[in-house]
């Protein structure tokens, strides 16, 4: 029985008023009428990797889709009397972000419940698990998958009730769930922490054999590809809208709570990122400013390139924002950008398709080896990264949310030791 405290702390309420000014911007930019029909939509779609809810539901309902989704994980931090972290601030605007493509609380639900089942057989508390509880939506889309269009029923050509296929995906998001934390454990210990995105790792391995064993079976899973390009002045505003307000929040609190944001920020952006890389721990409100910062940098950034402004990027921008408080900064994040975006002006496809927009900005999760390493090391990271994410993704078949992030494992467990190994140790004389 968890016997933790119940409060509703500052930052959670923060973090609700936050999503307060989404459903307001949603509301501006949409009838209610059409953000509800929307939402249906949403709900009822499979969100197989490219969904952009944008497409499927309208930008308004996306927003609210994504608030709905943001308030869930703040009830569950606040059931389980979860104390403000890094890590549970980071899991909040990772689910907002991501809840934009393929995710919502109807897939979302048995897999946190899986995690939870999984807490109770260990016999240690669920608040334990909770933050893998909230991020389990990299795989969401597999129990979508089975709700409404049952792969294996299709395959042997049966027709069954709507109820026996949500219950299938029911029993098969709670089946993931279960076995979620223990393979986080053991990707965690591959990459030693060089990426931060060790959901995405842990997720692409599940999809990858739910994928092998529909390709044994003989299954074949369509793949979505929707890609969202209108609208984008007002998407630029939002965001930007929602990274200032960030970064007053900083400077309001930090006011009122006497915090020296400059010299915070000094030491943060010294930070590697890598180890020990709770920054809201270390630095309180400052991490606010520095989250607007790294949202700022990554709208600035897509519209330079020319990309497009849509649920994918949303999702690679909340990224970087909602690590701004485990271990991503300026720093850290502008080298492998840099070399993202080299590698893909000189890959194959166009600078501003979507794999090559989606690798730029995702290649952050790599911060750490930048932190640790250095500026050419982050660059290398950023432009491998971008090759690794064009060949791993057929692998997973859509099911996982955090392509990029199982990707960038790969690159996590091999740059790091060879930088390691070809440096140089001073000979004695």
């Amino acid at each position: 029985m968890n016997t933790r405290k119940r409060i509703l702390y500052k930052e959670y309420r923060i973090f609700l008023l936050f999503c307060l000014l989404f459903l307001g911007m949603a509301f501006i930019f949409d009838r209610p009428s059409d953000i509800f029909e929307g939402l249906g939509r949403i709900f009822t779609h499979r969100g197989l990797l490219i969904t952009d809810y944008m497409t499927v539901g309208g930008l308004g309902a996306a927003i609210v889709n994504s608030t709905i989704a943001g308030i869930y994980g703040v009830a569950v931090l606040y059931i389980m009397g979860a104390k403000p972290s890094g890590a549970a601030l980071m899991s909040l605007w990772m689910t907002v972000g991501w809840t934009f493509w393929g995710a919502n609380v109807l897939n979302i639900l048995p897999l946190t419940c899986g995690v939870w089942l999984f807490s109770r057989y260990k016999k240690v508390p669920f608040s334990n698990y909770v933050v893998a509880a909230l991020l389990c939506h990299t795989i969401a889309p597999i129990a979508s998958l089975f709700y409404f269009s049952n792969p294996i029923m299709l395959h042997l050509g049966v027709q069954w009730p709507m109820i026996v296929n949500i219950l299938t995906g029911v029993a098969v998001g709670l089946l993931i769930g279960f076995i979620l934390p223990g393979v986080l454990a053991g990707m965690a210990r591959a990459h030693d922490g060089f990426t931060l995105y060790n959901m995405g790792v842990a997720g692409g391995m599940i999809a990858m054999f739910v994928a092998a064993c529909f390709k044994g079976a003989g299954i074949v899973v369509p793949t979505e590809s929707m890609w969202y390009t209108d609208r984008q002045t007002e998407i630029a505003v939002f965001l930007y809208v929602i990274f200032a307000a960030l970064i007053l929040t900083g400077f309001i609190l930090g006011r009122m709570n006497k915090s020296p944001h400059l010299g915070n920020l000094k030491e943060m952006i010294a930070h590697s990122g890598h180890a020990q890389n709770d920054f809201y721990a270390h630095f309180g409100d400052t991490s606010y400013i520095n989250m607007g910062l790294l949202g700022m940098i990554g709208t600035t950034w897509t519209i330079i390139l020319g990309g497009d402004l849509n649920s994918g990027t949303f999702a690679c921008i909340y990224s970087m924002v909602a690590f701004g408080c485990l271990g991503k900064h300026v720093r850290n994040v502008l080298p492998l950008l840099l070399g993202a975006t080299i590698c893909a002006y000189i890959n194959v496809p166009a600078l501003t398709a979507p794999a090559n927009m989606l690798a730029i900005l995702f290649s952050s999760c790599l911060a750490p080896i930048a932190g640790e390493f250095g500026v050419v090391a982050g660059m290398i990271a950023g432009f491998l990264h971008v090759l690794v994410v064009a060949h791993v993704g057929p692998v997973t078949n859509g099911l996982n949310l955090y392509n990029n992030g199982f990707a960038s494992g790969f690159v996590a467990i091999v740059l790091p030791p060879v930088i390691t190994a070809l440096k140089r140790t001073p000979t004695r004389e």
